[in-house]
């Protein structure tokens, strides 16, 4: 598992910006200790770069983590208030200067459950941005789409598993 862990390292050391999508393996009932620690974890890796979280997981565990308030959305929560800019529209606008930069879009245990909110759009962004790489890491949904053959890794792991045992 280290190996795994090793590779994401360097794969955020390397990427100019970084895109989180944490889906609902951070919310089936795992241990909270695991999940707290994952958080935290994944804060520890992130410091220093530009990132953004997309989440699916509505408990809010992750507001305690270490990650930049501004930095997380959870689309399922996002109030729609038309006078004021909501973090989804500083994602959107986040995600437009994302093109033509190396990009690492990393998915956490993301399923089927949305797939419309994070899954679909992140292969997306990775197959029209030409500088993107895609991560992702689940236990049983980690295959890739043959349209971004060479430009991602496929990781069959727990997402929270393996990131809570991140040696920082």
């Amino acid at each position: 598992m280290q190996e795994k862990v090793t590779l994401l390292l360097e794969k955020i050391e390397h990427a100019q910006l970084v895109l989180v999508g944490i889906g609902e393996a951070f919310a089936s009932g795992k241990s909270l200790a695991y999940v707290e620690a994952a958080y935290h974890n994944l804060a520890n890796m992130l410091e220093g770069k530009n990132y953004f979280v997309i989440t699916t997981c509505t408990d809010r565990k992750i507001e305690s983590a270490g990650l930049k308030k501004e930095r997380v959305v959870c689309p399922l929560l996002e109030e729609n208030d038309q006078e004021k800019e909501t973090v989804w529209d500083i994602y959107l606008k986040w995600l437009q200067g994302t093109l033509h930069k190396k990009l690492l879009v990393l998915e956490l245990g993301v399923g089927l459950v949305y797939p419309n909110l994070i899954r679909f759009p992140f292969e997306k962004t990775v197959f029209y941005n030409q500088k993107a790489e895609l991560v992702r890491v689940h236990d049983k949904l980690f295959q890739l789409p043959v349209e971004l053959k060479g430009r991602g890794i496929s990781v069959e792991e727990d997402a929270v598993r393996l990131l809570a045992f991140v040696e920082n």
